[in-house]
């Protein structure tokens, strides 16, 4: 499995080349809901927050984010990843659903 640091270094490099502005732990706020994530671009309302035991965030707190319009999210957990060949894998499929959905 990767580091949370690991994840994150890998997440914010591979949004950054789709041209993201991301910034790192990102407060974000949306009608009564609220979380730090990982990363996030507030003028392309694109972010990340890869799960860890180490993060602490839990990820019933976010399906009500993710069930909504506003904005796109990249969530991945830790046991998904044993690598970062998977982790870049994972995260170029959502920039490809994320184009289509435009």
């Amino acid at each position: 499995m990767l580091s949370e640091s690991a994840g994150r270094q890998i997440l914010k490099e591979a949004f950054e080349a789709q041209g993201y502005v991301i910034q790192e732990n990102y407060a974000f706020r949306w009608e009564n809901f609220a979380v730090e994530l990982d990363g996030y671009d507030p003028e392309a309302k694109v972010g990340y927050e890869y799960l860890t035991q180490e993060d602490g965030v839990e990820p019933p707190a976010l399906d009500a984010l993710m069930k909504q319009n506003y904005c796109s999210l990249f969530l991945i957990d830790e046991t998904q990843v044993p690598d970062a060949p998977t982790m870049l894998a994972a995260v170029f499929e959502f920039f490809r659903q994320i184009e289509c959905d435009d």
